[in-house]
């Protein structure tokens, strides 16, 4: 097995130890740290992976205003609804639905 450079250790490690926060401003404006990917958008949903596991957020009229994956940065403005952390695994988000 190929040994990692320290430059690549060293983005490993800084995405394994973002902070993770949310700020959310009259259910309308959600600022988020710790964002590493976007995996899905809609006007009714955005489904993202954070340092802390996956998040989907829903409402309605959503927009991404700011991304910037390199600092982990995401602002989302619209309605939003809902903010749920989805866990993989057999305790995950999918397990309840198929009860």
């Amino acid at each position: 097995m190929a040994q990692m450079s320290k430059i690549e250790k060293s983005i490993s490690e800084s995405f394994a130890e973002k902070e993770h926060s949310i700020s959310l401003v009259n259910r309308s404006k959600m600022s988020l740290s710790g964002v590493n990917d976007v995996s899905e958008f809609s006007d009714s949903q955005v489904m993202l992976k954070t340092s802390m596991g996956g998040l989907c957020i829903k409402g309605k009229n959503l927009s991404i205003n700011q991304l910037n994956t390199d600092t982990g940065m995401l602002d989302v403005k619209g309605e939003i609804h809902s903010i749920q952390y989805v866990n993989k695994g057999k305790d995950g988000f999918f397990a309840g639905l198929f009860k």
